[in-house]
């Protein structure tokens, strides 16, 4: 998000610096987009006092050295980090983005000025500590989503075939055994059902599969595949003609659905966090409670059975993700930049 952002930023009116926690890929990506970065370390909470200082002075030093005006805090689990305190002093305005439910009362956030939460439900279900907080949905790519590459052979699916997708981390809060499960409630041999994200380690998350694990749950029905992590994710909604987010876990925002949106693919969602504010139940998709895999299975049947349908729900999400998820939330955050430095916040 925080490069879909940058992209579309006015590059006239606003002048980004982005620091960095260390190196990596960041780096290039900013090259190309032409923006300023500097590799700036983690934040340093309170702990050895004598670096907590440095940091102190570090931080106040170098804000004041390149006249920075606003900050915009890419994270809110930290907690009274130097660098924080440094901003406070010199009154620099500072927005936290909160990306998903906030619970921690940290000073992190008390000390904001501005609270940008991703969804209504985000924002609802935070304590922001009486920080003003404004809703400003992700945003998307749609040059990117709208140009992916064609797999389907590379997974020997045919072309006439219907595709049904799942995208995301191969957890059960993701709802990828009700996507399996739901699977086998379709009928037709012309129906494809294709799998691709990441098996993790369950010895740091206790709810992933193992790629044996999820081998096993889908060997009895030879139509759905597993593909693994993609990179190049618009590849996997281009040879996608409907995607299910059957999660579980009340999801902050959705960011694949407008991603999916963005491809012209109708969406499938449960009604778990910030998706209903995304999806438009009948119009750009269906919305269903989480677990009920029946009722996923009979809207995906559906979906399979009528291509027209299909396509004027795509076509509508299309068009609402252009309108609502692109350049409209990069604007109403330079709205509430601007008028944090108006009012010397």
């Amino acid at each position: 998000m925080l490069f879909t952002n940058l992209r579309l930023l006015d590059r006239q009116r606003f002048d980004p610096i982005v620091l960095l926690s260390g190196h990596g890929p960041a780096e290039a990506l900013l090259e190309e987009l032409g923006i300023e970065y500097k590799i700036w370390g983690p934040l340093t909470e309170p702990g050895n006092h004598l670096n907590y200082l440095r940091a102190l002075f570090r931080t106040l030093f170098w804000f004041k050295r390149q006249k920075i005006e606003l900050v915009h805090l890419n994270r809110a689990n930290a907690w009274r980090p130097a660098e924080l305190l440094a901003l406070r002093i010199s009154g620099i305005p500072v927005v936290t983005h909160f990306h998903t439910v906030n619970l921690d009362r940290a000073p992190c956030t008390r000390w904001s000025s501005a609270i940008a939460a991703v969804s209504n439900y985000v924002a609802q279900h935070s304590d922001t500590q009486g920080v003003p907080t404004t809703v400003i949905y992700n945003t998307v790519d749609t040059n990117r989503f709208s140009n992916g590459q064609d797999m389907r052979s590379q997974f020997g699916i045919a072309n006439d075939q219907i595709v049904v997708g799942f995208v995301g981390q191969i957890r059960k809060i993701k709802g990828v055994d009700d996507f399996i499960g739901m699977a086998k409630h379709i009928a037709g041999d012309h129906v494809r059902f294709l799998i691709a994200g990441e098996c993790r380690d369950k010895k740091s998350i206790d709810d992933a599969f193992t790629r044996e694990e999820l081998q096993s749950r889908i060997v009895e029905d030879p139509r759905i595949i597993y593909c693994g992590y993609v990179d190049n994710v618009e590849d996997i909604y281009r040879s996608t003609d409907i995607l299910v987010v059957p999660s579980r876990w009340e999801e902050p925002f959705g960011l694949i659905c407008i991603e999916a949106g963005a491809a012209g693919l109708p969406v499938i969602a449960t009604r778990q966090g910030g998706l209903p504010e995304v999806i438009e139940d009948g119009i750009t998709g269906l919305i269903v409670a989480a677990g009920a895999v029946l009722t996923m299975a009979h809207q995906v049947q559906k979906l399979v059975e009528d291509p027209k349908l299909r396509a004027a729900m795509g076509e509508a999400a299309r068009i609402r993700v252009e309108r609502e998820f692109t350049d409209k939330p990069v604007r109403a955050l330079e709205d509430l930049y601007v008028s944090l430095l108006a009012n010397g916040n």
